[in-house]
């Protein structure tokens, strides 16, 4: 049996989380690669998904476009979620996508080369870190992620006419579908949500994020 959920950010504002209890949730714990960036509401959203019951994964929108920035990112990444890490219940996702432009206005090369090798960097640390990991992007972002991005999980935007409804299956190419922006983004799942369970990580989180040359 299916799931439907919703994703959200600051742009969301002070949204009524208790209108969807019988659904997940998916926060944006921030962007960039400064602690500065952590979401406004990210804690507020994880407070209310606690208090209410309601399963929650986290994401965060990459604006990484190289190495070094794309480590910067998985470590603030992780140093925001850790105090939850143990109540996130649907994944931590690396948000993949160019939807300001800021990318290409700044000389970022969106190719499958590049996406793939700073993608699989971030994905990897947070792996390590024992977190369910996935990649949420659009369907026509797909081609970008390479070999060394198959071993993470996806969540895929596929919209249809954007007209609120889940006009198609996309399930061959992730466990989550987000179907429509409209009247905010909306998902769904066809997984039961065992299928999202941390794993043990692979170094000691008192010690720090693992670094990854």
């Amino acid at each position: 049996m299916g799931m439907y959920g919703i994703d959200i950010s600051e742009h969301n504002g002070e949204i009524d989380l208790s209108h969807y209890k019988d659904q997940f949730v998916i926060i944006r714990a921030g962007w960039g690669w400064a602690i500065e960036q952590k979401d406004k509401m990210f804690e507020r959203n994880v407070r209310e998904c606690i208090r209410l019951n309601i399963p929650f994964g986290v994401y965060w929108y990459s604006y990484a476009v190289d190495i070094e920035s794309a480590r910067a990112e998985a470590q603030v990444f992780l140093r925001v979620i850790a105090p939850y890490r143990d109540q996130i219940r649907l994944g931590v996702w690396v948000d993949q996508e160019d939807a300001d432009g800021w990318k290409v206005k700044n000389g970022f090369r969106i190719n499958r080369e590049y996406i793939t090798e700073i993608t699989a960097l971030m994905c990897s640390m947070i792996e390590a870190q024992g977190y369910y990991t996935g990649i949420y992007c659009s369907y026509s972002w797909l081609g970008y992620l390479g070999e060394k991005c198959a071993p993470y999980d996806r969540w895929v935007a596929h919209w249809g006419t954007d007209n609120g409804e889940k006009q198609n299956d996309m399930s061959q190419y992730g466990s989550i579908h987000q179907f429509t922006t409209k009247p905010l983004d909306r998902d769904y799942t066809d997984r039961d949500l065992s299928a999202f369970k941390a794993k043990k990580a692979k170094t000691d989180m008192n010690q720090g994020v693992i670094d990854i040359a």
